[in-house]
């Protein structure tokens, strides 16, 4: 007969755990801010210059100049202008957000590291070590542009207090915006 010889964890004698206040053990999960700090902590620091909130600002009204002649294209073929119905407008905000995601999403990641507007103003994006982010990461650090703006846009003006100018959204992401 063979039997198998499993290690089995004992769970940790009583006075060993930490407890709280009212002396109840404490949970053992790490919240989201403090894996955010974690990899800050730990990335090795840069020698670069951050871009800081007015510059991005200008960079992302060129995006956004961009993002609106290209949404001139669908608004011709499809509505021809009619601005009278509430489902072609609610269809006209998802378009423009599924754009907006895409084009970030595919401009960042890729070689040029920015959008069309960060790269006439050189700027790029770099993660925590300096190098180029992929396409996921990419895909939720757009997608995290809309928590910074969510609450009156708390997220965004983040930049202008931070040391290394991270919104919320960057530091979901974990990248920078720098200056090339």
């Amino acid at each position: 007969m063979k039997t198998d010889n499993f290690s089995k964890s004992n769970p940790l004698p009583d006075y060993v755990n930490e407890r709280d206040v009212l002396g109840l053990v404490k949970s053992k999960r790490i919240s989201m801010i403090e894996r955010f700090r974690f990899k800050s902590v730990h990335a090795p620091e840069l020698k670069l210059t951050y871009a800081g909130l007015g510059i991005r600002t200008l960079a992302t009204l060129i995006d956004l100049a961009i993002i609106t002649s290209l949404m001139l294209i669908p608004e011709i073929i499809f509505f021809s202008f009619n601005f009278s119905s509430a489902d072609y407008n609610s269809f006209r905000l998802f378009m423009l957000a599924a754009i907006w995601i895409f084009y970030q999403a595919t401009f960042d990641s890729s070689a040029l590291q920015a959008t069309l507007g960060k790269r006439m103003l050189k700027l790029k994006i770099i993660d925590l070590y300096g190098n180029r982010m992929g396409i996921t990461r990419s895909f939720f650090r757009s997608l995290a542009v809309f928590i910074s703006i969510a609450p009156v846009g708390l997220g965004i003006w983040y930049i202008s207090t931070d040391t290394k100018k991270q919104g919320w959204h960057d530091l979901i992401a974990g990248t920078f915006v720098v200056k090339s």
